[in-house]
C-alpha cells in the first residue's frame, strides 16, 4: 500500500519536533514543576507498563525487559546523583546530566530509526513479493526482535525513577531552605 506524500512529511515532522522536544528537555536548567515531573512519571510508568505486559507473552522476552529496567534505574541513579540544583527568583531549576540524557535519548531514537528502516525494508519486500499470501508472516523477524522492548524500557524506566529522584530531591532542598 503506498503512503500519500503528505503522510510521510506529517509523520517526519513530529518525529522531528519529538526529538526537538527530547534533545531541549536534555539540555540547560528545567524548571521543578512538580505537577509535569508527576504527570511524565505516570506516563512512562504506564507505558513501560504496557512493554513490559507485551512481553509477557513471550517469555525469551523479559530477559531483555528486566535487562533494560536495570540499566535505565542504573542510568537514573547515577543521572540524578550528577543533577545540579538552583534555587532562583521563580522557584527551583535542576540541570540534567547531558551525558546520561543523551545517551537514553539516543538508544530511543536509534532504535526508533531501525524500526523505521524495518518498516520500510518490509514494505519493499512485500512489494516484491506482491501477490503472495505469505509475504507480511515474518513481520517481526524482519522489524523486531526479542531486544526491542527492552532498549525501550530503559528509557521509560530511567526517566520514570530519575524524576521521582528529582522530586523527593527538591522536597529535601525545600525542607533544608525553610520553604
Amino acid at each position: 500500500m503506498h503512503q500519500p506524500t503528505y503522510t510521510i512529511f506529517i509523520i517526519a515532522a513530529l518525529i522531528l519536533f519529538s526529538i526537538f522536544r527530547r534533545v531541549r528537555r536534555t539540555i540547560g536548567w528545567q524548571k521543578l514543576n512538580q505537577g509535569k515531573l508527576l504527570f511524565r512519571i505516570i506516563l512512562f510508568l504506564a507505558i513501560g507498563l504496557i512493554f513490559l505486559g507485551v512481553g509477557v507473552a513471550h517469555p525469551i522476552n523479559l530477559i531483555s525487559d528486566f535487562l533494560g529496567i536495570m540499566i535505565g534505574i542504573i542510568l537514573a541513579y547515577y543521572g540524578a546523583g550528577m543533577t545540579k540544583f538552583e534555587k532562583r527568583n521563580e522557584g527551583w531549576y535542576f540541570l540534567p546530566n547531558i551525558w546520561i540524557g543523551s545517551i537514553v535519548t539516543a538508544i530511543f531514537f536509534a532504535r526508533l530509526i531501525y524500526r523505521i528502516y524495518g518498516i520500510y525494508s518490509l514494505e519493499s519486500l512485500g512489494k516484491l513479493q506482491e501477490g503472495k499470501a505469505n509475504s507480511f508472516q515474518n513481520i517481526g523477524s524482519i522489524t523486531g526482535n526479542s531486544w526491542t522492548s527492552g532498549l525501550m524500557l530503559i528509557m521509560f524506566a530511567y526517566y520514570a525513577i530519575y524524576y521521582i529522584i528529582i522530586l523527593r530531591k527538591q522536597k529535601k532542598h525545600l525542607t533544608q531552605s525553610g520553604e
